[in-house]
């Protein structure tokens, strides 16, 4: 039995035990890689078990409930598994995943980011932090923020402002806590509708062929397999990785026919960025409404109540907010165009 330690900031810990280690499991989780931590906010076992589902209530035949316990298979596409969760609402969380040929292949598309990732946010909130689906750039330590749903910008953003020397915080996730940004380096997803000449220059040859493959897969199943290629924003020229940083503007990305940026109400912002929570957050946004049935006054029945409240305890500040339309043929003219937007202010 393979065991591997991660620490997120020293803010979460947590330990992966598996007779093997994914390799796309290994690469998303690199740049949290540590030797050793006191002690997991939650352990992860990978393999085949058998369920401690006695004495549970049986929700839809398919959820196993009880205090502090959940349990269920399931599958979505061609990814099948099976998750026990032990110690909810505890500070000693357990979880046991089994998955098919596929989940455990295609590990960052479902173990990762399907359970792992969840409970990273998870661990996160229930410590007043909040995570929010954005890129996040800096300079001069003053961060902008780029929250959005996928595909509408937030990794193009990031590497058009890395080329320009801006200070890399994340470009999918990242932690917000009292005004300031932290940084969330996991692997940048590249697809053939974010491959600017930037992230173009840094991949091999054979990567780009793989890329072209990929994209040639997506068109042929409808849409039902999108695999990206995984680049370690550490590894990538100009890209310079910090800690932390202060938050200074919020830009709500969003696909429109030209680039138009315009003042945002902060409430309209912040409920956008709760949602997008909540998108980000399948299957266990639907796990926890099962579990919240069987204990309505439990604390996952109030888990987004709380991602709410320290969303705004998080956003605490003077801090402008926008909304910005991109257009979905994102080149370097249109990212001109709004940087010198950003840069003037508005």
């Amino acid at each position: 039995m393979i065991e591997k330690h991660y620490t997120i900031h020293n803010i979460v810990n947590f330990t992966i035990k598996s007779t093997t280690i994914p390799k796309r499991m290994a690469i998303e989780y690199a740049n949290f890689e540590t030797d050793h931590i006191n002690r997991p906010d939650f352990t992860i076992e990978i393999g085949d078990f058998i369920p401690s589902n006695e004495d549970c209530s049986l929700i839809d035949h398919t959820y196993f409930i009880k205090k502090g316990y959940f349990y269920c298979k399931d599958s979505y596409k061609f990814g099948k598994w099976a998750v026990e969760v032990n110690g909810l609402e505890s500070d000693e969380l357990h979880l046991n995943i089994s998955t098919n040929f596929i989940g455990l292949y295609a590990a960052d598309m479902f173990i990762c980011a399907y359970i792992i990732d969840f409970f990273i946010r998870y661990t996160l909130e229930r410590k007043g932090y909040s995570v929010v689906h954005a890129a996040s750039m800096s300079k001069d330590n003053h961060a902008l923020l780029f929250p959005s749903q996928s595909g509408a910008g937030k990794t193009t953003t990031a590497v058009y402002l890395a080329e320009d020397g801006y200070d890399y915080l994340g470009d999918d996730f990242v932690i917000l806590h009292k005004g300031q940004v932290f940084s969330y380096p996991t692997p940048l997803n590249v697809f053939s509708y974010n491959l600017n000449p930037v992230i173009r220059s840094g991949l091999p040859f054979q990567d780009r062929i793989l890329l072209k493959i990929k994209s040639a897969l997506y068109k042929i199943t409808a849409g039902r397999i999108k695999i990206f290629t995984k680049m370690n924003p550490v590894d990538i020229p100009n890209f310079n990785v910090v800690e932390n940083s202060n938050l200074d503007t919020i830009y709500l990305l969003s696909q429109g026919e030209k680039l138009e940026v315009t003042p945002a109400n902060p409430d309209f912002v912040v409920n956008s960025l709760i949602i997008n929570q909540k998108l980000e957050s399948y299957p266990f946004l639907k796990y926890f409404i099962e579990y919240s049935y069987e204990f309505p006054n439990s604390d996952i029945a109030r888990f987004w109540n709380t991602c709410e409240k320290n969303l705004k305890m998080n956003l605490e500040g003077d801090m402008q907010y926008y909304e910005a339309r991109i257009p979905r043929h994102y080149t370097s003219e249109i990212f001109k165009k709004f940087q010198e937007v950003m840069e003037c202010g508005n």
